[in-house]
């Protein structure tokens, strides 16, 4: 499974955190025991009464399922575009605070209306 790599590991937690209610209950148990409880393949194939070779399937099914997911309604995209935004906006408003500084605000402005468009899409 790709999700061995630190990285793959966290954006299949978050993909599983975003869409997880979206999967049927054998795939989130799956899920659960292996990712969660930190169960090994054999671990959770004795628990779900089935083959070693049926979870790790399962496990690669369900990651393209979630990743299908995300294609189609992109909510950790738009999550890591508005964190992004509020960080920038957060930084500009300390600096013209700061400097009471008129352009840094106009620059504020545009960016709450980008956070703005983000929510809306």
């Amino acid at each position: 499974m790709a999700a061995n790599d630190f990285n793959d590991r966290i954006r299949f937690g978050s993909l599983y955190e975003t869409y997880g209610a979206l999967l049927t209950k054998k795939q989130q148990q799956c899920l659960e025991l292996y990712f969660c409880e930190d169960c090994s393949l054999a671990e959770v194939a004795e628990e779900m009464q089935v083959s070693r070779q049926a979870v790790h399937d399962l496990l690669k099914r369900v990651e393209q399922t979630l990743e299908h997911y995300e294609k189609i309604l992109g909510f950790l995209l738009r999550m890591e575009k508005t964190r992004k935004l509020t960080e920038e906006a957060e930084a500009i408003l300390d600096r013209a605070e700061k400097k009471q500084d008129y352009k840094e605000l106009n620059r504020l402005r545009e960016i709450l209306v980008k956070l703005q468009e983000t929510q809306e899409s």
